[in-house]
């Protein structure tokens, strides 16, 4: 049921009845495919012993949020993003990015297939950014060893993207920007593989520092603004003290998804801050929970009365309208489709333009403006 109260003008809506469409994996370059062809197949192996020791609870949970039943990792990764800052300019309003520790410096300057086609007298594989790997400081890549192209391989060096193209276009509608930290390797599955250094109250700090000494505070909206002199987090999200998209312009909010629910892994972010208090990110919850304004629930096909409830109740919710490929390969809009009815105010892709990697017409473009009203929790008809 739709809220009754009109928007006057499009700026008066506030931004929890909004939707925006983003990309997943949103800095990604693919592969070399000799990597793939190395290490696809040692990966798939180990996955299926481990969905083999699976209780069945685990799996159906993975088969939801994963369900191409995929055992080759390089149909999985069959999508092509365009550049960060002509994602932006297309209108796209989520950006996805996944976080790798690097205290030392080098943990990723030189991934096991590397070594190991060079070994085999391989001089010609696909650039990265050595340079830029081998200082210290946060990563972005998808997995290392085996997915670690990036169009931006330090977080400081993509924050300065957004920032380049944020002031570039000053009264942008506001980003939505999702951090996934990643807590583990590849090397319990591959010998040799890199030992990925922990996600540490170090590590947490640095994601915080780096936002905000880029970024500026003023291109923020953090969790301390939405809550107020609210007793807890999830208190302000359910009175909806989300701000307008006028007062929204221009900003960016940090959203930290929580692999497999993790988290225990985010003490570190949450100890002492259990409503996340001068933190610079949202940080994924559920209902019950101090810090949650924000959830997630990738597959809109079996979780959209879910979606719409949550949205209802004030929070921001992600899901995806394609996942692992399967969708674009399918050529099927119905997860797409789901995923726009639900009310969730983010939609990830991998597939904004037509035709896709696959030649057919299975896409999902950005909106105008880089957004559109929610018709499940606003009335839209007088907005212009």
């Amino acid at each position: 049921m739709a809220v009754a109260q009109p928007a006057s003008n499009a700026d008066a809506v506030p931004i929890n009845a909004i939707q925006v469409v983003g990309t997943h994996n949103s800095y990604a370059i693919p592969a070399d495919p000799r990597v793939m062809a190395l290490m696809a197949p040692r990966l798939s192996a180990f996955m299926a012993k481990i969905n083999d020791m699976m209780l069945p609870a685990q799996r159906a949970q993975m088969l939801d949020e994963h369900p191409g039943r995929l055992t080759d990792m390089a149909v999985s990764l069959d999508y092509v993003q365009m550049p960060l800052q002509a994602q932006l300019r297309s209108g796209v309003r989520s950006i996805e990015i996944d976080l790798q520790p690097d205290p030392a410096g080098g943990a990723y300057a030189d991934p096991l297939p590397y070594r190991q086609l060079r070994a085999q007298g391989v001089t010609d594989l696909a650039p990265i950014y050595r340079d830029e790997l081998a200082k210290p400081g946060m990563k972005v890549l998808h997995v290392a060893d085996l997915d670690f192209r990036s169009q931006c391989p330090t977080f400081r060096h993509c924050l300065t993207l957004m920032k380049q193209w944020s002031d570039a276009t000053p009264n942008h509608s506001p980003v939505f920007v999702l951090l996934e930290p990643k807590l583990s390797g590849l090397d319990k599955a591959i010998p040799g593989a890199t030992q990925i250094p922990p996600f540490d109250k170090a590590a947490f700090d640095e994601v915080d520092d780096s936002i905000r000494s880029i970024l500026g505070r003023d291109k923020l909206f953090t969790p301390d603004d939405l809550r107020g002199d609210l007793p807890t987090l999830e208190a302000a999200a359910l009175a909806k003290r989300w701000p307008t998209l006028g007062q929204a312009r221009g900003k960016f909010l940090f959203l930290f998804l929580v692999p497999g629910m993790n988290l225990k892994a985010f003490a570190p972010y949450l100890d002492g801050r259990p409503s996340l208090q001068g933190r610079a990110a949202f940080v994924q919850g559920q209902a019950g929970m101090a810090h949650t304004a924000f959830m997630l629930f990738d597959n809109a096909l079996t979780r959209g009365a879910e979606i719409g409830d949550a949205v209802r109740k004030g929070y921001l919710v992600r899901t995806r309208a394609d996942i692992d490929t399967v969708d674009a390969r399918d050529g099927s809009g119905k997860r797409r489709d789901a995923a726009l009815a639900s009310g969730a105010q983010i939609i990830s892709t991998d597939y904004l333009t037509a035709p896709n990697v696959y030649a057919n017409d299975y896409h999902l473009a950005p909106f105008a403006q880089g957004w559109r009203c929610n018709r499940l929790v606003y009335r839209c008809s007088s907005v212009r």
